[in-house]
């Protein structure tokens, strides 16, 4: 959906000298506009990095992006070694900031992440996925135990409508075909009836065939057809969004689980739960923050004698009750299944999904359609809609394994055998960047020597409301990266202007901004 300019509000002038704000290939101010050609996070990653580049070695921002009251590195200071001092991503750029710091663990000193995504076939079929009916007697494992569509079941079949998917056909006249859409159930027993079971389950078009349908119509080349699917896009995005997990979409799933966000142990609507990767335990805090009379200005309370500041321990088992559609990382069968999955993934020689050829340019002509904006009439004209949130999503959806090449293994969360689980991820601050002697070489190999996937120090901004991008996968980056700083806003949702949220944003960058220069001046 691209940047915005109040997105500058979350950073201190004080700590923070220049942000930079980036719309990636497609979206926002970048042109063109929701063009699905060139487009993989591998592109993407280089384009931050290129972006870096052109910014500090051509010398267009004077030093790093830190201080406005300290000069920055003498003129001396080799090029190529000045980092970003702080990355921050919301939602898919979660997904992109992870990815930037695997490939340029030295380029980037600290990250922020809030609405925690890493665009796993979980998470996808979480939100798109058709509706599949789980039954303990079956003797089927999935990954995944529940899906968007069976906790917003009245929203689905809307959605499903909108989609141009004819029940009956399962969209077998569109010839669907990928391997990027692999089943999310495991292997069941040899008893002939879960045998096909599985089988049926397993079969390609019957993962995600209404999330195909949006393919065919908004990449198509039928400007009416696209308006129509991004307008029932919008509604089944928007719709979640909104609604987030509350008691009425409270919902019992074949295993007998509830998808409700109510916490009986916690009474207060501003509270957290936070995992401290020092003391290395789970606690309830209270956030602290209030909101004014704009979403984005936020009250910061830094007292801390507020008697409301008090911590109490969280068991290990209140934080997995956060989750609302999967088991954790070491459930079952999992690891084991992404490792096969994963194995060659990134090497495989793969292509996007082709458009299918059933949504040609209609036969009637177009004709505009006249609306009503601030009590003018004004025309909507089809072909000049460019939907790019909607195209882009739907397209990286369906080309996930594609798109995502070759940082597959790596946002999966799985190591590979023989690496324990719990050190996949590790953290250190990198050297002040005036300070180092080293080249960058030197010091990536430096650093990937001691571990596996060095990452930068980083908190994490999850709302256990969310249910665009629910607790799961931010619990699940926790198991595998223990030294992460996981906060969970219980009542709050997937929006970054959410009070409670914003002020979590605002407080874990003046943390970094403070403690970088701290370092920079020891």
């Amino acid at each position: 959906s691209g940047c915005f300019p109040n997105h500058v509000r979350f950073f201190s002038p004080v700590l923070y000298e220049y942000v930079v704000l980036l719309d990636q290939r497609g979206c926002g101010r970048s042109t063109p506009l929701g063009q699905v050609d060139g487009q993989s996070l591998d592109l993407l990653v280089e384009d931050v990095e290129r972006l870096r580049i052109h910014l500090f070695d051509k010398g267009l921002l004077p030093g790093n992006v830190v201080y406005a009251a300290e000069e920055r590195a003498s003129s001396d200071t080799p090029k190529g070694v000045r980092p970003w001092d702080l990355i921050l991503g919301g939602s898919w750029g979660c997904t992109l900031a992870m990815a930037y710091a695997h490939r340029y663990p030295t380029n980037v000193r600290s990250m922020v992440l809030r609405g925690v995504c890493l665009f796993r076939p979980r998470e996808i079929d979480w939100l798109f996925g058709d509706p599949i009916e789980y039954s303990n007697t079956t003797g089927v494992s999935s990954s995944i135990w529940n899906m968007a569509s069976k906790v917003f079941p009245d929203g689905w079949v809307e959605f499903r409508k909108g989609s141009g998917v004819d029940e009956d056909s399962k969209l077998s006249r569109l010839q669907l075909s990928s391997p990027s859409l692999r089943s999310l159930i495991t292997q069941p027993s040899s008893n002939a009836a879960n045998r096909q079971t599985y089988e049926e389950n397993s079969k390609p078009n019957n993962r995600r065939t209404v999330l195909q349908g949006y393919y065919h119509q908004l990449l198509g080349s039928d400007p009416l057809v696209r308006a129509r699917a991004a307008q029932s896009w919008s509604r089944w995005e928007m719709g979640i969004y909104s609604s987030g997990f509350g008691d009425d979409n409270a919902q019992k799933n074949g295993n007998n689980r509830v998808t409700s966000n109510r916490n009986d142990s916690v009474g207060s609507q501003t509270r957290l739960v936070t995992w401290n990767p020092i003391t290395e335990v789970w606690s309830h805090e209270d956030a602290r923050v209030w909101s004014n009379q704009s979403l984005v200005s936020i009250d910061v309370n830094d007292d801390e004698s507020n008697e409301s500041n008090t911590i109490s321990i969280v068991n290990e088992s209140e934080v997995q009750r956060l989750r609302k559609f999967s088991d954790g990382l070491l459930s079952d069968n999992y690891l084991e299944d992404e490792r096969t999955r994963t194995s060659t993934l990134d090497s495989r020689n793969q292509q996007p999904i082709q458009i299918d050829t059933v949504y040609k340019p209609s036969s009637k002509p177009m004709q505009n359609r006249t609306v009503m904006t601030d009590g003018k009439n004004q025309t909507f004209d089809p072909s000049s809609f460019i939907p790019a949130q909607s195209m882009l999503t739907c397209y990286y959806s369906v080309n996930d394994e594609y798109v995502l090449r070759p940082f597959n293994s790596f946002l999966s969360l799985v190591p590979p055998r023989g690496i324990p689980f719990n050190s996949l991820y590790s953290s250190s601050l990198p050297p002040s960047p005036s300070a180092s002697s080293l080249s960058d070489y030197e010091l990536a190999t430096k650093i990937a020597v001691q571990n596996y996937y060095p990452l930068p120090p980083c908190i994490a901004i999850q709302g256990g409301n969310d249910a665009i991008c629910p607790p799961d996968t931010a619990i699940d980056l926790h198991q595998a990266w223990p030294q992460l700083e996981l906060r969970i806003a219980l009542s709050s949702g997937h929006s970054m202007y959410d009070p409670i949220i914003a002020g979590e944003i605002v407080k874990a960058v003046d943390r970094f901004g403070i403690a970088l220069r701290f370092q920079d001046e020891t």
